[in-house]
């Protein structure tokens, strides 16, 4: 019969796995290196521009040729800065030439520069707050598996001594000591008792499936997640997190960073377009030959080329551009207001978040500490009734009753620990606790 293998994922490993196979995350991940090549393309908006170009052309019409006094191919009759048109017969030209473009001055390019950046960290950012989503999944679900592993094994010691009570009291009642209503009761909540280690079970698995789907863990070995999530560990860190939640500042939020990257990015939209308006100074030169044919077998006749070269400068100077700068400029500055509005919004969201994850914990802690005294209580009568029915001062009745005293509390006891677990880790992430794990400095 064939095994599966084993793996052993920590919390931590299940975060790195997700990180290197979950592909929602990978696809983000490629923004990050898009925005960076748009850095590195707006670099090179300054280096030189080289062009090889080429043209055959046929003229309809009789070319005719140019040519000043004082020209070594013009008469000598012609005076000197006369022009004579001299017809030389071909009506094909092929025009090879080589041209070099330089930038100078562009006033964009400043702004285009800072735009690349901003985007590049709006990528890394965006990343990082899909890392941040998938770290809370990942504990949440992590975490909850741990727990109801805990759960249920209360639930087998539980079912382990209301089964040897329900085969004692059956002897009690088949042997004529008893009644069937006391083995109709314990055998009842036996069946509760197992109906909720099944749900348990449920849970436990569901949380694993949640945790596999956050992780895209497709493979066929098992997994086996190593790492204690203790009932001390749950309960002690109430407090420190309620504390950190009323100091959190917004600004340590991914999502305020997130607007706060996007301020600049309009703001620097703005000086973009302003720029449109303003002058810009280049370079160019050019060098090639421009040899006259009239059939291929002449074509790469030297003595036929004309040689021609320049360089020169070029400045751009807008006068009058329709209006349409003044209107972009309007448009970028409405985004970045809206952008700035967004951010405030935020801010005000968040301190409400904060309020409200730390009413949460709180009442989650409260309800626990109840659910844990009235455990404790449940413990210590089930202790106190086993010792009286050893010494026949309590019946199965009692014990009946005890025990499903035990259940009941037991399973509100794991159900308020577990609310508790997952309020403390929603207020981690509110707190921007994962911001570290998600890359952030």
């Amino acid at each position: 019969m064939a095994t599966r293998a084993q793996k052993k994922f920590s919390v931590t490993d299940c975060i790195q796995y997700a990180y290197d196979h979950n592909q929602l995350l990978s696809a983000a991940s490629k923004d990050t290196s898009i925005a960076a090549i748009g850095v590195k393309r707006v670099k090179g908006s300054y280096l030189p521009r080289v062009n090889l170009a080429s043209a055959l052309q046929y003229y309809f019409d009789k070319r005719n040729f140019t040519i000043e006094g004082g020209n070594p191919l013009a008469p000598p009759s012609l005076p000197p800065g006369k022009a004579l048109s001299v017809d030389i017969g071909y009506t094909h030209a092929w025009y090879p030439s080589l041209n070099v473009d330089q930038l100078i001055f562009s006033p964009a390019y400043r702004n285009n520069y800072n735009i690349a950046l901003q985007n590049q960290q709006l990528q890394t950012q965006q990343l990082a707050s899909f890392r941040i989503d998938l770290i809370t999944g990942i504990y949440k679900a992590f975490s909850t598996y741990k727990l109801l592993e805990i759960q249920a094994h209360f639930l087998e010691q539980n079912i382990a001594r209301i089964d040897t009570l329900t085969e004692l009291t059956r002897i009690k009642f088949e042997s004529g000591a008893g009644v069937r209503i006391e083995v109709n009761r314990v055998e009842v909540t036996g069946n509760r008792m197992k109906g909720e280690l099944a749900n348990v079970r449920k849970g436990h698995m569901e949380a694993l499936l949640a945790l596999q789907f956050q992780m895209n863990y497709l493979e066929q070995d098992s997994m086996i997640l190593v790492g204690e999530v203790t009932i001390p560990q749950v309960v002690n860190r109430a407090d420190s997190i309620m504390f950190q939640l009323m100091q959190s500042n917004s600004s340590l939020r991914i999502e305020s960073k997130v607007l706060q990257t996007q301020i600049a990015l309009a703001d620097e939209a703005i000086k973009l377009e302003k720029a449109r308006a303003l002058p810009s100074v280049g370079a160019d030169g050019s060098i090639g030959y421009t040899p006259g044919a009239n059939e291929i077998g002449t074509l790469f006749q030297a003595e036929r080329w004309q040689p021609f070269s320049y360089v020169g400068i070029n400045i751009g100077i807008p006068i009058f551009n329709g209006l349409d700068v003044k209107r972009a400029v309007d448009q970028k500055k409405l985004q970045a207001s809206q952008s700035r509005n967004y951010l405030d919004q935020f801010t005000t969201q968040f301190e409400q978040e904060k309020k409200s994850t730390y009413v949460q914990v709180k009442n989650a802690f409260e309800r626990y500490r109840y659910a844990d005294a009235n455990l404790k209580l449940a413990n210590t009568n089930i202790e106190l009734l086993h010792e009286a029915f050893v010494n026949g001062v309590a019946d199965n009745q009692d014990l009946i009753l005890g025990e499903n005293d035990l259940y009941e509390n037991q399973a509100r006891y794991f159900n308020e620990l577990l609310d508790l677990m997952l309020n403390e880790i929603e207020g981690q992430r509110v707190i921007g606790s994962f911001n570290k794990q998600a890359g952030l400095n």
